[in-house]
């Protein structure tokens, strides 16, 4: 039986930004499974983390799938100065161990982590094509996607995929 690994992404699914990055870093760091098929689902928004809506697609994307890892991907934004930025950050990481989902951060968000620099948000798109066209992915310091706290720059991502991809060698 084939494996799902459904991803709950802030983007919006026009934007489709946050794919971008998580796609190139499965590609460069980790061999590709015909028995892993992987999904996405647009939050539109970390606040919409547990809305009915993000319920329901989250179950219906699970449907056929008997073995199904769910993994929230979220930035961190502004955590270390605002109360709530952080209030919600933990909600969600609570969110995911009580539903047994994965939870992968980026600091402060993903374009920060990819570019090591923020983007204005009317070049967010542009960006991300750029970081894929131009292989950017290539120039990331693996050391970053390695984080166990939150740190500028940096994200857990790798320490998660690694329990659920073979990396490449």
């Amino acid at each position: 039986m084939n494996k799902l690994v459904l991803f709950c992404v802030e983007s919006t699914p026009q934007a489709d930004t946050d794919t971008l990055y998580i796609q190139e870093t499965l590609e460069h760091f980790y061999v590709r499974s015909s028995k892993i098929t992987i999904r996405f689902v647009h939050m539109k928004s970390k606040t919409r983390y547990n809305s009915k809506t993000v319920r329901e697609e989250i179950k219906r994307r699970s449907m056929y799938f008997e073995d199904i890892t769910v993994i929230y991907c979220v930035d961190t934004d502004d955590y270390d100065i605002s109360s709530d930025s952080n209030e919600l950050l933990n909600k969600i990481r609570e969110h995911c161990e009580s539903n047994n989902y994965e939870f992968i951060f980026f600091c402060k968000d993903i374009e920060d982590v990819y570019w090591g620099q923020k983007v204005q948000k009317t070049k967010k798109i542009s960006e991300a094509g750029r970081f894929r066209s131009s292989k950017s992915i290539e120039k990331v310091n693996e050391k970053l996607l390695q984080r166990g706290q939150y740190q500028a720059h940096c994200s857990n991502i790798l320490n998660v995929l690694d329990r659920y991809f073979t990396r490449k060698h």
